[in-house]
């Protein structure tokens, strides 16, 4: 029997799931208050998740809250799961299946993982978000909590974290006094070492990617470029890996991971509990 999925939110990225479980061969129907009753679209925010077996939560960060607490039905909730930190003791994360840090399903960040043993206790390492947005959404609600995805793959590939400083911009002369951060640099401490993140809406040649260095070697990835190079500890190329996965196949391979936990089965992804721990970093930098 096919899987029913519900969608709330579809702009770009809500969209983006509706079409990839249609093509895993779920029903879909999606609600946006732009698109009431047409086409897929439920007639309301309740006829959806009373239809649905599962629900995947993609309007608005400031939203997640209303989504997740409307429904007790297992879901898929975009990332971050809450911004803000009234919304934290409200957050009741059981059905919360998966958090939307797609990055993880990225060919490079699991070959990266994979080698980690072999580079020995990791020492520091920098993870680089930097690509030019003026849209106003992106703005208002700034770097920190839309491109949080490298916080969370920090604490994956580098174990659990501790915030330490942020450093960030915001307002002038990209936005008036309200504009939140467009540029932000902040620092993590590990069990082994530390982590410095780079996230900025600044940068016209888009940067993706990150370096970690070890005790016998380095590991350093072009997101961008789905390419990463593997190093002994001093700087000979030890093994080169060239992905050839692309930014739609890291959704579908998220979809499809969630699926299978629909199913009770083992699946990668990033937890609601792992998730709370990547929202925890975000507030305390924003709040700096």
């Amino acid at each position: 029997m096919k899987k029913k999925i519900g969608v709330l939110g579809l702009g770009s990225i809500g969209s983006r799931h509706l079409r990839n479980f249609k093509e895993l061969g779920c029903e879909v129907r999606g609600y946006d208050p732009q698109y009431a009753g047409q086409g897929d679209h439920g007639p309301s925010r309740m006829d959806v998740i009373h239809w649905a077996d599962a629900l995947v939560i993609a309007s608005p960060t400031e939203c997640h809250m209303d989504g997740i607490m409307e429904s007790k039905k297992p879901m898929l909730v975009e990332k971050p799961i809450v911004g803000m930190r009234s919304q934290w003791n409200r957050v009741e994360t059981d059905h919360v299946l998966m958090v939307g840090y797609n990055l993880r399903f990225h060919s490079c960040v699991q070959k990266a993982k994979e080698w980690l043993l072999l580079i020995g206790k990791p020492l520091w390492a920098r993870f680089t978000c930097a690509q030019y947005n003026d849209k106003p959404a992106y703005l208002r609600d700034g770097v920190i909590l839309n491109w949080s995805h490298e916080i969370d793959l920090a604490i994956y590939l580098l174990g659990g974290a501790s915030f330490l400083h942020c450093c960030k911009l915001g307002g002038p002369p990209f936005g008036d006094a309200n504009t939140s951060e467009f540029l932000a640099d902040i620092t993590l401490l590990h069990n082994y070492g530390q982590s410095t993140i780079h996230l900025d809406y600044i940068t016209r040649w888009e940067r993706r990617g990150f370096l970690i260095v070890g005790e016998k070697g380095s590991i350093e990835a072009d997101l961008v470029q789905r390419q990463v190079f593997l190093r002994d500890n001093t700087g000979r190329f030890v093994d080169t890996y060239y992905g050839r996965d692309s930014w739609d196949g890291n959704y579908l391979a998220e979809a499809r991971a969630f699926l299978e936990r629909l199913d009770g089965k083992e699946a990668p992804g990033c937890t609601a509990q792992e998730a709370m721990k990547v929202a925890d970093i975000c507030l305390q930098a924003r709040s700096k």
